[in-house]
């Protein structure tokens, strides 16, 4: 039991963790409402990049095949099938999330910390992360209007603004922070303790979410049963092991080096929550409150099902 708890501790705290924020949403809103989702992702990837050699990035850049194939599945055959996969559903709040979360891009953080636990390229998940959000403004978008048939007024501008604050400042400093020898030694040294503390952010901005859906279906004027709800984490969890595999098998049979192979099926699988729920709060919350709904599932069950996919390759 021990062994079991060392290897899965991470599952362990986000399954439990996200039944009570769901359960008991009074227990941890105090803290989750104090909590600004941009300032703990920005530092999350600055730890990652800490602690990501320059030399693996700027090959990666050298050899761009992988991180690209990746953003082609991130914004392709992945929303295509959550536009479709929502025509089984049967409120539009619903088919409206699942929608807005297969189309956001790759996520902020997790991507690179289960693409390393999993013996993978770093480098390459972090590229596509790059990649999918300085497209994301354009590709989001558009999904988002022919999926939904609503004109979503997103100002680019602003939005990359944000994006270049939250993504590739932290990621550039964390890189020059390479630069001082003394720091390098002791990024090396606590790698392992970095990665735990970067795995705890994402569970903050998990909790504070998973309160949120909780405050709202409670609130809600609009019926919601268990059955819809129930297809939605199924369609959630079944689009997401869909795009992995496909993502890993493909990128094999394109002749990608293994790490890169794993690393296509995180990056292109793995979508981001923070800029879900932007969107969510800025176009469709009036209108579809509960579109929040997938929005959690999908997260919460990449989270779930990568930390055990990781593992396994791990060891394959």
């Amino acid at each position: 039991m021990k062994a079991l708890l060392r290897k899965q501790w991470f599952f362990v705290i986000l399954l439990g963790g996200v039944i009570l924020a769901f359960l008991l949403p009074g227990w941890l809103r105090p803290m989750t409402a104090r909590l600004e989702p941009r300032v703990v992702v920005a530092v999350a990837l600055f730890l990652m990049a800490l602690g990501l050699e320059s030399r693996s990035l700027f090959a990666s850049l050298l050899k761009p095949l992988p991180a690209l194939w990746a953003v082609l599945i991130s914004y392709g055959p992945l929303p295509a099938l959550g536009w479709l996969a929502g025509s089984l559903l049967p409120n539009a709040d619903l088919r409206i999330g699942l929608l807005i979360i297969t189309s956001v891009p790759c996520t902020l953080a997790s991507a690179v910390l289960w693409t390393g636990q999993a013996r993978g390229n770093e480098a390459t998940a972090l590229l596509v992360i790059l990649l999918t959000t300085a497209t994301s403004w354009l590709a989001t978008t558009a999904w988002l209007v022919q999926g939904t048939g609503t004109a979503v007024a997103v100002n680019a501008g602003v939005m990359m603004q944000s994006l270049v604050w939250v993504l590739l400042v932290p990621v550039a400093l964390g890189q020059l922070s390479r630069s001082i020898p003394a720091l390098v030694r002791a990024v090396d040294r606590f790698k392992s303790f970095l990665s735990v503390v970067s795995r705890l952010l994402i569970l903050c901005i998990i909790l504070k979410a998973t309160v949120d859906v909780s405050d709202r279906l409670a609130g809600s004027t609009k019926a919601m049963t268990i059955w819809p709800l129930a297809l939605t984490l199924g369609l959630c969890l079944g689009i997401h092991l869909a795009a992995l595999v496909f993502g890993l098998y493909s990128s094999r049979l394109l002749g990608f080096e293994r790490a890169n192979q794993i690393a296509v099926a995180f990056a292109c699988s793995q979508k981001t929550l923070p800029v879900a729920l932007y969107l969510f709060d800025s176009y469709f919350v009036e209108d579809y409150p509960l579109a929040v709904a997938p929005l959690v599932f999908y997260h919460v069950g990449q989270l779930l099902l990568d930390t055990l996919i990781a593992e396994r390759l791990a060891r394959s």
